[in-house]
């Protein structure tokens, strides 16, 4: 299927650019409150990949236009019990004028 076919692209496309980089990777996502599952799928696809160890994805979201079952929520609970660091920074008291 097409999803299953560019999550694998995508992959070793990360593989390929990371074994070439003397740094880390960093991939900055915003506004994740609008991801579609499949989305969701294709991070938590590149998070789960074992061989990515200087791979980090950064996201951010509006956790208050987000509901519990969220396809996000799941992502994080799954990396967790991966044994991977899922961390969750709120902002709520930063000025927001």
């Amino acid at each position: 299927n097409a999803e299953k076919r560019l999550q694998y692209l995508l992959c070793r496309f990360v593989e390929i650019i990371s074994s070439f980089s003397p740094h880390p990777i960093v991939l900055f996502l915003d506004d994740l409150q609008w991801a579609d599952k499949a989305s969701i799928n294709l991070l938590s696809q590149l998070l789960v990949e074992s061989r990515f160890s200087r791979f980090l994805i950064v996201g951010a979201c509006r956790d208050d236009e987000m509901g519990h079952d969220h396809p996000i929520w799941h992502m994080v609970s799954t990396v967790r019990n991966l044994g991977m660091k899922a961390m969750i920074v709120k902002t709520s008291l930063l000025d927001k004028t």
